[in-house]
């Protein structure tokens, strides 16, 4: 039985780490095609005077896409940034308590950028409500960004049960 738990933990580990990538390369193709669009806007006002039409708009979209795909991997690889300052001076147990209480107010303030981003994303889907030029619907975004922030959360919860395991012995 506790192999057969821990197999699936394992399991759904693989498939978050799986999903935390595949976001990082769709956040790395929004980069390749930012940095397109851009070159692409730039070459058209300077030799043609005519810059790409919406180019604004769609820029801001990508970045969008860039920041929040790349949470859930960042944290996965623990590359976020952090101050440890202090934490080479205080003891082993306090560090692992300080570590657990940093992730559970960050997969609070997460929580609540999901509850209000999707919230956010149907009244958007609701009113219809797009970019200027070019039309583009703008709700696909935020429940990308709530996608984003429920795969960080994901990542905080797995930290937090595996700093509470450590604590009591290591986890296998």
């Amino acid at each position: 039985m506790v192999k057969d738990s821990r197999s699936r933990v394992k399991d759904v580990i693989k498939i978050l780490q799986r999903l935390s990538t595949y976001l990082a390369y769709f956040g790395a193709l929004s980069l390749f095609l930012m940095m397109c669009l851009t070159i692409m806007d730039v070459a058209g006002r300077c030799i043609f005077n005519k810059p790409v039409l919406g180019a604004y708009e769609l820029t801001e979209f990508m970045i969008l896409i860039l920041i929040f795909s790349f949470l859930g991997y960042t944290q996965t690889k623990k590359s976020h940034i952090s101050v440890d300052l202090f934490m080479m001076i205080i003891p082993d147990k306090f560090k692992i308590f300080i570590e657990i209480l940093n992730h559970l107010a960050c997969l609070v303030i997460m929580i609540l950028i999901v509850w209000m981003g999707f919230g956010k994303a149907v009244e958007m889907m609701g009113t219809r409500e797009s970019s200027p030029n070019l039309a583009v619907p703008s709700y696909p975004f935020v429940f990308f960004l709530v996608l984003g922030c429920a795969v960080l959360c994901i990542e905080f919860i797995k930290d937090i049960v595996f700093f509470l395991k450590s604590k009591k012995g290591g986890i296998n």
